[in-house]
C-alpha cells in the first residue's frame, strides 16, 4: 500500500486507489483495489520559509555567524483540546500532529544553513529522535535543557566545523535565585514581596548558556544564551525578575569566567518592544517606578531598580510580529547581540503578511509553529 499526499487533494476524502503492483515492466497479477487506511491529507504546498531559503542557500564564511532563534511550538501544547478548539481552530488537526510538523521543521531548519540555532518549546522526544539526528547530518551539534516540570525545553545547535563547545552553564531561574550567591541581593529584595516571590519560584523557566570557541581562530569565543520567559500577559513583573537573574548569570559567564567575550542572547521573551523586559535588556537598566512592576495590579507590585553591564542590540530590529495566532499578534522573539563586538551583516526577511495569513494564522499546513523564526548573519567587528 502506498500513501498518496497530493498537495491539492481534498482533505478528509477516503480514496479507493486502483494499484497495479510491479515495476511497470513485469506484471505479477491482476490490478486490485486498495482503500487508504486514513484520510488523504493535503500537503503543505508552498511553505512560508521557501522564499527565505533563497537567502540562505550557503553557509556563511568563517568571519560570519548565521544565527536562528525559533519557538517551534511543543507538541505537549499543540495537542490539547484547548489548542485545537480555542487557540488554533483554523488549523486542520492533521497539521497540528507532531509527525507532520516535525517534517516541516526539519525541512525549514536544514534550509537555513545556520551556524547557531536556538530553539524554544522543544519536546524531549522531538530533540532526541528527530531534530538532533536530522541536524547532525547537516553538521550541527545539539544541546538540550529540559524544564523540570514540563516535557519540553530549550535546544541550542552549533556548527561543528565552525565551533567547539568549551563549557555549559545552564540554570533554572527559581533554583538559581535560591541557591546561588550571585543572586543573593535580588533574592533578599524579592523576599519583601511574598506574592510575587511565590509566583517566580513556581515557574520552571530555564536559561541555557553555552560557551563556544571558533575552530579557525581560537581567540574568538562566544557566549550563547537561550531562554523562554514566563508567558502570562500580566506577568511583566515575573519576567523582569527572570531576566534580572538571566543577565546576572550571563554576566558571571561572560565577564568573570571568560572576561569580555561577546554575548548572543536568543529566545522567546514573551515581551513586546514596549515592555519593561525589552527596555531593560536594550538600555541596561530599569527604574523602580516602571509600570511593569504593577503588571498584575498593586497587590503584586515589587518595585526595584535593576541594571546590567552589556550593550545589547536586537539584531533583527522590532518586527511587527514574530507570533501570529487567531487572537494575538506581536513581536515576542529576539536575537540580542553584543554591539561592542558584533554587527549585523544581513537580516533574512520575515515571510510576508500575505504568506502568514494565507491560512488565516499560525500554525498552518505550510508553517509548523505559531511563531516565526528569526534569522540574521552577524560578523565580528
Amino acid at each position: 500500500e502506498r500513501v498518496f499526499t497530493p498537495s491539492n487533494a481534498l482533505v478528509g476524502l477516503r480514496l479507493k486507489l486502483r494499484c497495479t503492483p510491479g515495476d511497470g515492466e513485469q506484471r505479477y497479477g491482476p490490478a486490485r483495489e486498495v482503500e487508504s487506511s486514513g484520510p488523504v491529507e493535503a500537503g503543505p504546498g508552498a511553505c512560508t520559509f521557501d522564499a527565505r531559503h533563497l537567502y540562505t542557500k550557503k553557509v556563511c564564511g568563517h568571519g560570519s555567524v548565521r544565527a536562528v532563534s525559533y519557538n517551534i511550538l511543543a507538541d505537549t501544547y499543540a495537542q490539547t483540546e484547548f489548542s485545537r478548539t480555542v487557540l488554533y481552530p483554523y488549523c486542520p488537526p492533521y497539521a497540528l500532529e507532531i509527525d507532520y510538523r516535525q517534517n516541516l521543521l526539519k525541512k525549514e531548519l536544514a534550509g537555513y544553513s545556520a551556524d547557531l540555532i536556538c530553539l524554544q518549546e522543544v519536546d524531549k522526544s522531538v530533540f532526541v529522535d528527530s531534530l538532533a539526528p536530522a541536524l547532525d547530518a547537516f553538521g550541527l551539534e545539539g544541546l538540550f535543557r529540559i524544564k523540570e516540570k514540563q516535557h519540553e525545553g530549550l535546544a541550542t545547535f552549533y556548527r561543528r566545523d565552525k565551533f567547539s563547545l568549551l563549557s555549559q552553564h545552564d540554570i533554572a531561574f527559581s533554583e538559581a535565585l535560591l541557591s546561588e550567591p550571585l543572586h543573593k541581593e535580588l533574592c533578599e529584595q524579592l523576599a519583601k514581596y511574598p506574592l510575587v516571590q511565590e509566583k517566580v519560584l513556581q515557574r520552571s523557566s530555564v536559561l541555557q548558556v553555552s560557551v563556544l570557541q571558533s575552530t579557525t581562530d581560537p581567540s574568538r569565543k562566544l557566549c550563547v544564551a537561550n531562554t523562554h520567559l514566563y508567558w502570562h500577559p500580566k506577568g511583566g513583573n515575573i519576567r523582569l525578575i527572570q531576566i534580572a537573574v538571566a543577565m546576572s548569570h550571563i554576566k558571571h559567564v561572560a565577564c568573570d569566567l571568560y572576561p569580555s567575550i561577546p554575548v548572543i542572547f536568543c529566545g522567546d521573551f514573551n515581551s513586546t518592544p514596549s515592555s519593561g523586559t525589552y527596555s531593560f535588556i536594550s538600555s541596561g537598566g530599569i527604574a523602580e517606578d516602571h509600570e511593569d512592576w504593577v503588571s498584575n495590579g498593586e497587590e503584586e507590585r515589587c518595585s526595584m531598580s535593576l541594571s546590567h553591564p552589556f550593550k545589547l542590540l536586537s539584531a533583527c530590529g522590532e518586527p511587527a510580529y514574530t507570533n501570529y495566532v487567531g487572537g494575538f499578534h506581536g513581536c515576542l522573539d529576539y536575537i540580542f547581540i553584543d554591539r561592542n563586538a558584533l554587527e549585523v551583516e544581513q537580516v533574512i526577511p520575515l515571510p510576508s503578511h500575505e504568506e502568514i495569513t494565507t491560512h488565516q494564522a499560525l500554525p498552518s499546513v505550510s508553517h509548523p509553529s505559531d511563531h516565526i523564526a528569526l534569522i540574521c548573519d552577524l560578523k565580528w567587528k
